[in-house]
């Protein structure tokens, strides 16, 4: 008793709700789907129960939250259709009990909440597949989409679940832990379905000991995601690097760069970009400042106004950022956006004084959000400006310093109090940041 209270001790009562109402719905569901079971077929469910297990076991975790990803979908989706939804729920929930209890041992809390989440994923998921039309039309193409539908529903379903107790956990937006975690994986399904489909198809008209050549195309699709998470650290490492080698350079730009990233991040996300568009721009904002790398120290560190001879070379650090950074093939589209995040919609900014949409939306953003950090730090001539001085100085040169579009969505943010300010004396973990989004 004192372990139940001791977990939930500090978690919240919307972590707790939450987590008691889905294990409880998930429970319910598996009492009164198990009285749909058919004891005649239990050797053949234990031939997909064993498959399901060797999937699981060599499944790859992300590098944050603690969700993993699985390659054992296919045969999931392809027990839905052979074994009916409640079958295939208790299946699955069978799976998970040997994976994570057995073998994985991971805490019991845990374990208790995911294996009803993957019954109710299953679960719903064969339901809608028998209520779609084509679901039982095997010899016939069009069986594919509710087969698609089911996958959706079962991704959806279970995906938004843990999201959701992630985001309660470790009090983050559920919608961008799913869109981290698992929006990517989102086009693996489209490899999923003629990879189910095929596995049916061989149950049905052969002999189900064949089931176990599909292994291999498992655990090279499970080697596929390895390598892609792989990549990705990779390329969080790089970027840490070079921010590390820049604030080295210059003291001024130690926490301005991962501020400006925070809040482009923010303001992006709110004007509705994509997601790679929005992964463009946090790479853009830490390494918006890596050309003055390039610029003497004389200049970086001088406290009063620069001459123009110093100004003119400062205005050539977008150039060599650009030049650094679309070396790395990760990166040569984030070269634009920091080439010219110095433009203005008047065309009285630099290098190439672009105007209006002719600058890249991101470069736009990426300005608003670089002067919005410098005018709400300390410089050595002033002090920091409030965010409500900030936001005047936006609206006063809102269409010829600033982008009327970026402008009107930083301000929105600030009236609904969405927008708060990074202090400067925080720490700065750019490594961490990078592996939230």
């Amino acid at each position: 008793m004192m372990d139940v209270l001791s977990f939930f001790k500090g978690r919240g009562l919307a972590f707790t709700a939450y987590y008691i109402s889905i294990s409880l719905i998930g429970y319910f569901g598996l009492f009164f789907w198990s009285q749909r079971l058919d004891s005649s077929r239990w050797l053949e469910y234990a031939i997909f129960i064993l498959l399901t297990v060797i999937a699981d076991l060599v499944n790859v975790t992300l590098p944050h939250g603690g969700a993993s990803i699985s390659v054992s979908t296919p045969i999931t989706f392809s027990s839905i259709v052979i074994f009916g939804p409640y079958a295939a729920a208790w299946m699955e929930a069978v799976s998970a009990i040997i994976v994570e209890g057995l073998v994985s041992r991971r805490p019991l809390s845990k374990i208790f909440f995911n294996v009803p989440v993957l019954a109710l994923a299953t679960g719903l998921a064969g339901i809608v597949f028998q209520a779609l039309p084509f679901s039982d039309t095997l010899g016939r193409p069009l069986f594919l989409l509710p087969l698609i539908v089911c996958g959706m529903v079962h991704f959806l379903v279970n995906t938004s679940a843990v999201s959701i107790i992630i985001g309660l956990s470790d009090k983050r937006n559920p919608i961008r832990i799913w869109k981290t975690n698992y929006f990517w994986n989102v086009r693996h399904l489209v490899a999923f379905v003629p990879l189910t489909a095929i596995i049916i198809l061989v149950y049905r008209f052969t002999a189900p000991w064949t089931l176990a050549l599909f292994i291999i195309p498992l655990l090279l699709l499970r080697y596929a995601y390895r390598l892609y998470l792989d990549m990705k650290e990779t390329h969080i490492s790089t970027l840490t690097a070079l921010t590390s080698a820049l604030d080295a350079k210059d003291a001024y730009t130690n926490g301005h760069s991962y501020r400006v990233s925070r809040y482009a991040v923010t303001l992006g996300e709110a004007m509705g970009l994509p997601g790679k568009k929005q992964e463009l721009l946090e790479y853009a904002a830490l390494l918006h400042d890596i050309g003055k790398i390039g610029i003497s120290g004389d200049i970086l560190s001088k406290t009063g106004r620069l001459t123009d001879e110093e100004f003119d070379a400062m205005k050539a650090h977008p150039v060599i950022g650009a030049q650094i950074i679309e070396r790395l093939k990760f990166l040569n589209e984030a070269a634009r956006v920091v080439k010219y995040h110095h433009e203005r919609p008047d065309g009285a900014g630099y290098p190439e004084g672009l105007v209006g949409e002719a600058i890249p939306l991101e470069a736009r953003i990426l300005h608003v959000c670089d002067t919005l950090d410098a005018m709400t730090s300390t410089r050595s001539y002033r002090k920091a400006l409030s965010v409500e001085t900030a936001i005047d100085e936006f609206l006063k040169f809102r269409g010829t310093q600033f982008d009327p579009e970026v402008v009107d969505a930083l301000v929105t943010l600030y009236k609904e109090g969405e927008l708060t300010l990074i202090e400067a004396g925080m720490p700065v973990e750019i490594y961490e940041a990078l592996s939230q989004y």
